[in-house]
């Protein structure tokens, strides 16, 4: 007997298409981890489309159990957006040609992601940028939703704490209250990272994203580890933007390679 289809969610894919950005939440070991992501909806459904650059992400994201994935970035999401955290099952589909994704989700992404016009919003462009096409498609089956607040002032972060009873997300105001880290012998509470971010609008070119890792013991952020820079990035000069490009050629090349995908020779 076939299986069975996979339940629908249409207000959830309706909150996703009209989303920007988004934040996908995991356990990876005993660690949670957090990944900004551009949320597609495709013919089975939610669907994220990784470039190879972003093969070990894939990869860690598919092998979980389940996946949070955050909507509480409101900049420029359209008017079915809604601020949730979506939990969903994920299955990997490698798309080494760039076959699936070109077919049913790049006009997608190049609607709403600036910077993937640059490479792929034309014959001509997507020709010269072959590298950008292939993707690693983690598909999302729907589990449920939770409540979760929108971001709407930069001292509000995404706080996920990868507890034994699964990944939990929720916007604090301002930073919590930060302790040292426990000390010898302590229980020390859930690992748990404090997502900070800020995007360039409308050009989106810049993605500022910084994190605080430690335990939570639901009230304090016991630190461990912080981050070197917050805030937006500066903008990039014609070397820097120069120099993006290749190092993102390079990494998408690699990690084709390393899944035995296409290897072709464009240019000099």
């Amino acid at each position: 007997m076939p299986p069975d289809p996979v339940r629908r969610d249409a207000q959830v894919e309706a909150a996703l298409r009209a989303a920007v950005v988004a934040d996908v939440a995991w356990r990876a070991g005993d660690r949670p981890q957090v990944h900004g992501v551009l949320p597609l909806v495709g013919p089975d459904g939610p669907v994220l489309a990784l470039p190879y650059a972003q093969a070990g992400v894939a990869r860690s994201l598919a092998a979980a159990p389940e996946v949070l994935v955050c909507l509480s970035e409101p900049t420029g999401a359209g008017a079915a957006w809604a601020p949730m955290s979506v939990r969903a099952r994920p299955r990997l589909e490698e798309d080494p040609e760039g076959d699936v994704f070109a077919a049913t989700l790049l006009e997608q992404e190049l609607l709403r992601w600036p910077p993937s016009r640059l490479l792929a919003d034309s014959v001509l462009l997507r020709r010269e940028h072959w590298w950008w096409l292939p993707r690693l498609l983690v598909h999302l089956e729907v589990v449920g939703t939770e409540p979760l607040a929108a971001r709407t002032r930069p001292d509000e972060h995404l706080l996920v704490v990868g507890g034994a009873d699964g990944t939990r997300a929720r916007v604090v105001r301002d930073l919590p209250r930060v302790g040292p880290p426990p000390g010898p012998g302590a229980a020390g509470g859930d690992p748990a990272l404090l997502l900070g971010q800020e995007v360039s609008w409308p050009d989106l070119e810049r993605w500022g994203r910084w994190t605080w890792r430690g335990r939570w013991d639901g009230s304090a952020l016991q630190v461990e580890q912080a981050p070197e820079t917050t805030g937006l990035p500066p903008v990039p000069g014609l070397l820097a933007r120069w120099r993006g490009h290749r190092a993102l050629e390079r990494a998408c090349r690699a990690g084709l390679a390393g899944a035995g995908g296409p290897a072709r020779v464009t240019g000099p």
